[in-house]
Order: C-alpha cells, then sequence, then structure tokens
C-alpha cells in the first residue's frame, strides 16, 4: 500500500517544507502538489531540513482530478462539517479503514491554508476525515495537520503491496461508486435526492467483504437493467 500526501493549492513554501519534513519523519516520502509551485520556491526547502528529498520527487498537477486519477480510495480533511457529510472520521478510524481494505494507492487530501477545500473538491474524495480539537482556535497549520496524520498512519507502513491477483479489486471503491450512481440515475434517482448522497456516501465506508458483496449486486443489477452484456 502506498500513501500519498496530496496538498492543494498550498500558498507558502515554509508550510510545504514543514510538511515535507513531517511525512519523512514518519517513513513516508509520496507529496503530491495542486496548482502550486510552492515546494520549488528555496524557502521550502530551508524549513525541510532532510526531507529535501521529499519536495524534489514531489509530482506537481494542475487540477485535483488529475492528481487523484491513479488512486483506489481518497480521504479528505477538514477543520468543521462540511456540506452534506455526516459520516466524519477521525484519523485513527481512517487508518482502520485503510488497513482492511485491497488498495494499493490511497491519498490524503489537505486544502489550502486559507479556505481548506472546498465542498466540489470534496466530492472528488471518498471519505472525508477531520481533527477532533479541544478548541476551534488557534487552529493547526498545515505542516501540524500533515505530522499528526502521518503518525496516525504510520503503522499502516507494514501493510503488504496488494499481489497480482489482489490488484483486480484494488479500485474497487471508485469502480463502485461510479456504478451506483449509474444504476440510481437508471432508476430516476437524480444526484439531489437524500438517497443518492446517501449511498454515495456510504459506499466508501463498507468493509471488504461488504464491498465484493456489493460489486456482485450492480453485476446482477445492471444485467437485469440492460447495462451489461
Amino acid at each position: 500500500m502506498k500513501l500519498h500526501f496530496v496538498l492543494v493549492a498550498p500558498a507558502r513554501p515554509e508550510n510545504v517544507g514543514a510538511a515535507a519534513r513531517a511525512i519523512k519523519t514518519m517513513g513516508f516520502d509520496a507529496m503530491r502538489i495542486v496548482a502550486s509551485q510552492a515546494h520549488t520556491e528555496e524557502a521550502a526547502g530551508w524549513v525541510a531540513h532532510g526531507a529535501q528529498d521529499v519536495l524534489a520527487n514531489a509530482q506537481a498537477f494542475a487540477t485535483l482530478p488529475e492528481a487523484l486519477a491513479d488512486m483506489d480510495l481518497v480521504i479528505a480533511t477538514t477543520a468543521r462539517q462540511r456540506g452534506r457529510y455526516q459520516h466524519l472520521l477521525t484519523p485513527a478510524q481512517v487508518r482502520e479503514h485503510i488497513a482492511e481494505k485491497t488498495v494499493e494507492n490511497v491519498a490524503i487530501v489537505f486544502g489550502c491554508e486559507e479556505s481548506g477545500l472546498s465542498n466540489e473538491q470534496l466530492a472528488q474524495c471518498d471519505l472525508i476525515s477531520y481533527l477532533p480539537l479541544r478548541v476551534t482556535y488557534p487552529s493547526l497549520n498545515l505542516g501540524q495537520a500533515i505530522m499528526l496524520y502521518a503518525w496516525e498512519m504510520s503503522p499502516l507502513l507494514g501493510v503488504a503491496t496488494p499481489t497480482a491477483e489482489d490488484r483486480v479489486s484494488s479500485g474497487q471503491v471508485r469502480v463502485l461508486k461510479n456504478k451506483t450512481a449509474e444504476l440510481l440515475g437508471e432508476l430516476g434517482v437524480s444526484q439531489d435526492e437524500k438517497l443518492y448522497q446517501w449511498v454515495q456516501d456510504r459506499v466508501p465506508m463498507l468493509p471488504q467483504r461488504d464491498l465484493n458483496m456489493l460489486h456482485l449486486l450492480c453485476k446482477d443489477l445492471a444485467r437485469r437493467l440492460g447495462l451489461e452484456d
């Protein structure tokens, strides 16, 4: 399993340098930057303190969908309850969800320092997580938040990469979200209805065994509806 830390439009190179240091300190090495070149600025290297290789190897993307295109599971981070999302997971709960699923590439997404992730960006992710702080202010900065998530996820470093046989189902969460959306559309359920939103929110939270069962159910329903040969 490979964990990727995705930073969306970070404004301050010092924060990106601190994030790189936190990522490497906890044993990880994969950073992706969206809509920013802050990681290439000199100030980022000053703060990285021995993690300059994480900055040098960071992958840059113009948009969030491009950065997430090859991910099997995507977790968004937020400082507060946002929009329609009701199932907010702590970092520990996120780690548990990752550990029990067959996934090869996982992304944890962090928003820009000032405004975090937009509702549109949250909708591109599978699970929503937050840090349960004792007080709401002062809030954590980007580097601190990434350090806490990296520390919590560090036990996952011992999780083996899926075998060739397992990789068939490694992208199952994202496939099932798309398939259930297609089926609900065929049944006349619009994206604005609570049933549609509930299904899309709950699919990523299912344990692997239930994902496998849902996959078979979706195939049977699609066949009955004439959507598959």
